[in-house]
C-alpha cells in the first residue's frame, strides 16, 4: 500500500485561506471575529496566530491578496490578450460572471472595503481596482476606442458590474445581474 507524504505547511495555509476567503467575502472585516474563524476552521487561536501572527489584520490582508490574484488572473489578464475587442471583453465578462457565480457570490472587494478593513487591506483592493480600470481602458484603446473616452467607459463598466451585483443581490434577483453583464458587454464592444 503506497504511503503519502504529509502535506506541507503551505497546503494547510492555502486550505485555511480558502475558508477565510469565504468568511471575509460574506461577512466583511468587521463582522468576522477570531472566534468565527476558529469555529469555521476548527483551529484554536494559537494555531491561527501561527499562520497569521498579526491576527485578523493579517488574515484580511491575505484574503485581499488572494482576491486580487484571482481577479488579476481571471478578469484582468484576458484584457491584454492579442485578440479582438469582442473576445477580450467577452472573456472579462465571462470571468466576472463566474467569479460572482452569476450574481450569487458577494464581491470580496465590496465586503472588505465597506467594513472598515485595515489600511493595508484597503490599499491592496484599491490597487486591484486601479489595475482593472487601467487594463480595461488599455484594452479599449488597443482595439480602436478613442483614448479620451476609454477611461470613462472603463470606469462606467466596472461601476455597473459592482453596482449591478450589489443591487441584484439585495433584490434577490440574480437574473438582473446576468442581464446587466450582457448589456455591459454590448456597450463595451461597440465604438
Amino acid at each position: 500500500m503506497p504511503t503519502t507524504a504529509p502535506k506541507p505547511a503551505n497546503d494547510a495555509r492555502e486550505a485555511l485561506l480558502d475558508r477565510l476567503y469565504a468568511l471575509f467575502r460574506t461577512g466583511g472585516f468587521e463582522a468576522v471575529s477570531i472566534g468565527d474563524v476558529s469555529r469555521e476552521t476548527g483551529l484554536g487561536k494559537s494555531s491561527l496566530y501561527h499562520y497569521f501572527p498579526g491576527g485578523k489584520d493579517d488574515m484580511a490582508l491575505a484574503v485581499a491578496e488572494r482576491a486580487a490574484a484571482r481577479v488579476r488572473a481571471l478578469v484582468i489578464a484576458p484584457l491584454g490578450a492579442p485578440v479582438d475587442r469582442a473576445r477580450r471583453i467577452g472573456a472579462m465578462i465571462a470571468a466576472v460572471d463566474a467569479l460572482y457565480a452569476g450574481g450569487e457570490a458577494p464581491c470580496p472587494i465590496a465586503a472588505m472595503t465597506l467594513s472598515d478593513a485595515p489600511a493595508a487591506t484597503r490599499a491592496c483592493l484599491a490597487a486591484l481596482l486601479r489595475d482593472w480600470l487601467a487594463a480595461l481602458a488599455e484594452a479599449l484603446v488597443a482595439t480602436g476606442a478613442a483614448p479620451d473616452a476609454a477611461e470613462a467607459r472603463a470606469f462606467a463598466a466596472v461601476s455597473r458590474i459592482e453596482g449591478g451585483l450589489m443591487i441584484a443581490r439585495a433584490l434577490d434577483d440574480r437574473a438582473r445581474f446576468v442581464a446587466e453583464l450582457a448589456r455591459i458587454e454590448r456597450d463595451l464592444t461597440g465604438d
